[in-house]
């Protein structure tokens, strides 16, 4: 039977080989077909208002029309339907609180369903079954789209109780801006803007009071031993962290995969490219593209751990899409035009965008490891959830 079963897993092996070596776009490191739905570790991504063309935009400037991302180099590619409880087009708060509870939300709520009731979380699950958890982005900590990970609230804007609910949700790794959410009106930290706390309390030092290792710039981020450090909160800006982001997001997953992966029992990790929205927003390709290649920095890096670790779920998607970006080979004249840019192989592209604002279409998502191959085809932002929540290993 064992013989018999082998044989099997060899044929499957060997065409699925064949098939792969013949597509041109496939990468050049082939991965064995994973054999296990449970996932050991999850990373998801979410490239914040990161649509389609985002993608594009930035595939052409970092390897031209005919290379591939990161992102790109993942065995499953499908869409996901972002609308909320409430709206066609959702907000990040709503669009969050689909990927990490399963549950349509109104906009501007996190971790509540439309009624304000309570609903856990991926990060919460993961840690019920005692894996290390962490979450990175480039925006505040707590912010709509890292926040709905941990807390319950019913409008984003509280972020300095959102910030207190962060302090005790025992997360082991946070890596991200604002600092000032955790401090009091009275004092300033690392950076010049004073807290925006009116109860007075310094979160900062209660953190490092229950073992938190804080650091707020880049040699003492570079400091660490990731072996030793048993939680670690980073915080690099007074809200986002300004551009050049420093530590940039792929040092910042590569840190947290580091401590995270030091436990036998796996982890589950979120990581936000935040800006990619807030560039989109003001129209600025030149911003937008560059976060997203940023981004995609931070998602090789999970994916060469994987390469070690093979029981890696690696999901990569967005909350939503920002701008209504179009890219075009020519220009056309119209205001919103930026560019041209200059692509990899030498030739030249142009961005459009619709709006200041979010849009209703479908976002991409690619993925890798056990239990991706569900994502393949169109689902709602909710079915991620299900499929982590159904990958996460009990064992």
């Amino acid at each position: 039977m064992e013989i018999t079963l082998l044989r099997v897993f060899l044929v499957i092996y060997v065409a699925t080989f064949i098939f792969k070596c013949g597509d041109s776009e496939i990468d050049s490191v082939f991965i064995p077909p994973v054999v296990t739905s449970e996932a050991k570790n999850i990373i998801l991504f979410i490239g914040d208002g990161m649509g389609e063309e985002h993608r594009k935009a930035a595939r052409l400037v970092k390897v031209g029309s005919a290379g591939r991302l990161s992102m790109d180099n993942m065995p499953t590619r499908g869409f996901l339907q972002t609308y909320s409880a409430d709206s066609l087009i959702t907000d990040s708060a709503a669009g969050a609180t689909a990927l990490a509870t399963g549950v349509k939300t109104n906009n501007g709520v996190i971790g509540l369903d439309a009624n304000l009731g309570f609903v856990p979380t991926i990060l919460e699950d993961a840690k019920n079954q005692d894996k290390l958890v962490g979450l990175v982005t480039t925006v505040q900590i707590t912010h709509a789209t890292p926040a709905a990970f941990y807390a319950h609230v019913e409008n984003r804007a509280m972020m300095t109780n959102i910030a207190l609910q962060m302090l005790h949700a025992d997360i082991d790794v946070l890596l991200g801006g604002g600092e000032d959410e955790f401090l009091p009106s009275s004092e300033s930290g690392c950076y010049p803007e004073a807290g925006e706390r009116g109860d007075g309390r310094n979160l900062i030092q209660e953190a490092i009071s229950i073992g938190y290792t804080y650091v707020c710039d880049l040699p003492s981020f570079r400091a660490i031993d990731s072996s030793t450090s048993p939680k670690l909160l980073g915080l690099f800006g007074d809200e986002g962290l300004i551009r050049p982001f420093s530590p940039s997001l792929a040092e910042m997953t590569q840190r947290a995969i580091d401590i995270l992966s030091k436990e036998t029992n796996g982890f589950f990790l979120m990581v936000e490219g935040g800006q990619i929205d807030w560039a989109s927003h003001n129209n600025d390709a030149t911003n937008a593209i560059s976060d997203t290649i940023d981004f995609d920095e931070a998602v090789e890096v999970a994916r060469q751990f994987s390469f070690i670790d093979r029981d890696t779920l690696i999901i990569v998607t967005a909350d939503h899409e920002t701008g209504g970006m179009s890219v075009s080979p020519s220009p056309n004249g119209l205001a919103s035009e930026d560019g041209p840019f200059s692509t990899a192989d030498g030739n030249l592209f142009y961005v459009n965008w619709s709006t200041t604002g979010h849009t209703a279409v479908n976002v991409p998502i690619t993925s890798q490891g056990p239990a991706s191959e569900r994502l393949s085809g169109v689902h709602d932002n909710t079915f991620v959830h299900s499929v982590m929540h159904g990958a996460l290993s009990d064992d």
